[in-house]
């Protein structure tokens, strides 16, 4: 359970840092929206990695398997989240499609990360 309170306390400080560096990008810096959010997405990620990593998952271990495993997870999680809310939306409650679909696809992606980070890219060695 600590783990995943860890896990979401991670999320929201790679949100507040990504977003902060989007909108420095874009509204101080000028780099214009594909740059600023690319940038802005990449530092999210990179924090939510060498968080997840050290506090959360208290993983001591680094290296290239890890992070390629990560962004595995963190590319997945995303699509599957992402294309299945949306499907549901307009399946199941067409008047709501996308707003609908971007909050289902929140909780959705988040269960899915954290499982794949749990299971597979931080999960500690069977002894």
């Amino acid at each position: 359970m600590m783990t995943l309170f860890r896990f979401l306390l991670v999320g929201v400080l790679n949100t507040i840092v990504g977003l902060t560096i989007t909108l420095v990008c874009f509204h101080m810096i000028h780099t214009g929206y594909w740059t600023a959010t690319a940038i802005g997405n990449a530092c999210g990620i990179w924090v939510s990695y060498m968080l997840n990593r050290r506090f959360t998952f208290r993983q001591e271990a680094g290296g290239w398997i890890y992070w390629m495993r990560f962004l595995i997870v963190v590319s997945l999680s995303y699509l599957i989240a992402y294309r299945l809310s949306l499907w549901g939306m307009h399946q199941f409650l067409p008047h709501l499609q996308e707003t609908g679909a971007i909050l289902i696809g929140m909780i959705l992606y988040t269960v899915l990360n954290y499982l794949g980070q749990s299971y597979w890219v931080f999960r500690k060695p069977v002894k």
